[in-house]
């Protein structure tokens, strides 16, 4: 992982826009600004990094935050993560809303709030796909120039022909899992009002083994928001290649997929999120693969499984 400290953050983003391509106004501009702005000003808590490089050699960045204080106990590692979908915009700017909270929680450890929050290190990129993002859609294009949907790119259990990481930042976000030992992840989507966990596949049994752990953590997180919470399939639709089944099913990384509202109330949205990195446990879980008997005729079905959904 490459830190990059508040005077280097600064630089980044300065160097982007002597570039013809920074040249112009871009969406992705204003997210570098501001995790630049939030590492400047809060330098004991915040450090920057790069997920790593997409396929047009643009930096992911990303916001480290961990307690100055030394912890009594060794501190696990979470991640969230913003647009996968570059046309969901609103989930970059919840993701800044939450590194925001993160610099309130270490700042004022002792704070009812900020109980559960302070002895993590806590990982937050805020935009996956930057070219989809500056250009307001859905994919992002890969080296050889094809458009893919970052979040069917990752491997499935009941789909294991499918091609994976096509993308450089899916890869690199699957390596960073591994490499930082993250052992909870959300991802911010919209437009749906739902907090859903694994499975979201095509499968005739959607309750994972951690199933009644995951409809306690996710009735509380939803009580700040007022969203509904259940499996991804049962509430919404079955797909394959995301990334919170892969995470969950591949490395028993506790996931869940925020689907914002349209007209989404970010702070309440923020506290939901809190409260899900609060609860999630402090190891990964030990009984999370999934049974391929029980994977359905759907999910053979390529052309639907990879077409747009909402």
């Amino acid at each position: 992982m490459t830190q990059i400290r508040v005077a280097a953050a600064f630089i980044i983003v300065s160097s982007m826009f002597s570039t013809g391509m920074a040249a112009k106004a871009v969406e992705y501009d204003r997210v570098k600004n501001e995790i630049g702005r939030i590492i400047a000003e809060n330098p004991t808590i915040a450090t920057g990094f790069e997920l790593g490089v997409n396929d047009q050699g643009e930096a992911i960045l990303g916001i480290r935050f961990e307690a100055a204080q030394p912890s009594t106990s060794p501190r696990v590692s979470q991640l969230l993560v913003g647009t996968h979908h570059g046309n969901e915009r609103l989930s970059a700017d919840v993701s800044l809303s939450f590194a925001r909270r993160m610099v309130g929680a270490l700042k004022n450890p002792s704070a009812p709030e900020s109980a559960g929050l302070v002895d993590q290190v806590m990982y937050v990129v805020p935009v996956l796909n930057i070219g989809g993002f500056n250009l307001n859609r859905r994919y992002e294009n890969n080296a050889a120039g094809a458009t893919v949907d970052p979040n069917r790119d990752y491997p499935d259990p009941c789909l294991a022909e499918k091609a994976n990481f096509q993308l450089k930042s899916t890869r690199a976000l699957a390596d960073f899992l591994v490499r930082e030992n993250i052992t909870a992840s959300v991802t911010v989507h919209g437009y749906i009002g739902t907090f859903t966990y694994p499975w979201g596949i095509f499968t005739a049994d959607t309750h994972t083994p951690d199933h009644a752990a995951y409809d306690v953590i996710g009735r509380r997180a939803v009580a700040a928001n007022g969203y509904r919470t259940g499996t991804h399939t049962d509430l919404i639709y079955g797909t394959a290649g995301a990334y919170e089944d892969f995470a969950y099913h591949d490395h028993g990384v506790w996931t869940m997929l925020l689907e914002l509202a349209h007209s989404p109330n970010l702070a309440r949205d923020t506290t939901a999120l809190a409260t899900f990195f609060q609860l999630a446990p402090r190891a990964r879980s030990e009984s999370h693969t999934h049974n391929v008997s029980n994977c359905t005729g759907d999910s053979r079905n390529l052309d639907m499984l990879l077409s747009e959904r909402p």
